[in-house]
């Protein structure tokens, strides 16, 4: 079901495209093939779960000879759905050629399923209200698009991350939402790391400390230069380490995770259950 098209920027932006596509008595396989966008990516993007990228707006525009209308619209879903200080997180993924990431807390959320997403999402503090949970939800799901060939570029342009993801056993231990989530999450992440370009490890509980001491962060690298720099998540806000020397450590860090973890054989054991 639709979301109204009055709760969101997000909402508005998915009737108006199903208004423009009926009106032009177009099917949404018409309008995935028109924009050369997958069609789940279509559907998506007309229910609001999805965050509709700015090639797709302008293809969209072009296809139904809107004149820039969808592609204007999207400029306000895409300000008014990104917090200020994850912005820029968001961007630099988009335009990563590797991401590294270390998590010991929960799944990192370019891994997570909807359903784990959604509860970690609902247990912020203070509540959250259910519009405001969807959107987040939505923003999740369409950075989750960089590592889907066909989703989130047109399919001349595709790009996918080399993903590398170190995780302490601890975080697939701790129940999220409920015990059918969990096993839904397990089974998603074996999927995930049969991905040509998605690597799993996990770190033992076994093990005891490591170098991290459990304190997430993550390193994106750019497909650009090659230049990184390290994402560190706090309570409503966000450091971006970009000082070379520090981003080394940070480097020299994963690398002893990296170690100290699990081979992909034995990770995907401990991700079974």
């Amino acid at each position: 079901m639709a979301p109204d098209p009055n709760s969101s920027a997000l909402a508005f932006f998915g009737s108006e495209l199903r208004r423009l596509r009926e009106m032009a008595g177009m099917t949404q396989a018409d309008v995935a093939q028109g924009t050369q966008f997958a069609l789940a990516t279509v559907s998506a993007y007309e229910t609001g779960k999805r965050i509709p990228s700015p090639e797709f707006a302008e293809g969209a525009d072009k296809l139904f000879g809107t004149d820039g209308y969808l592609a204007r619209l999207q400029g306000l879903v895409d300000t008014l759905s990104v917090l200020p200080w994850f912005r820029n997180r968001v961007e630099v993924e988009r335009n990563a050629a590797e991401i590294r990431e270390y998590e010991s807390y929960q799944v990192p959320g370019l891994l997570q399923t909807e359903d784990y997403m959604r509860a970690v999402i609902a247990a912020g503090r203070p509540m959250l209200a259910k519009d405001a949970i969807e959107r987040a939800v939505a923003l999740r799901m369409t950075r989750q698009q960089i590592l889907e060939p066909d989703a989130e570029l047109p399919i001349d342009q595709e790009q996918t991350p080399r993903l590398w993801v170190i995780m302490d056993e601890a975080a697939l231990n701790r129940i999220v939402g409920s015990a059918e989530t969990m096993q839904k999450q397990r089974q998603h992440l074996v999927d995930m790391a049969h991905l040509p370009n998605v690597t799993i490890q996990v770190i033992s509980n076994n093990d005891g400390v490591t170098c991290a001491y459990g304190r997430a962060f993550t390193i994106l690298t750019s497909s650009a230069n090659g230049s990184a720099v390290v994402y560190l998540e706090d309570v409503g806000s966000a450091r971006y380490v970009r000082d070379r020397d520090e981003v080394a450590q940070y480097v020299l860090t994963f690398d002893h995770l990296r170690a100290c973890a699990l081979n992909d054989s034995r990770s995907l054991e401990i991700i079974k259950g």
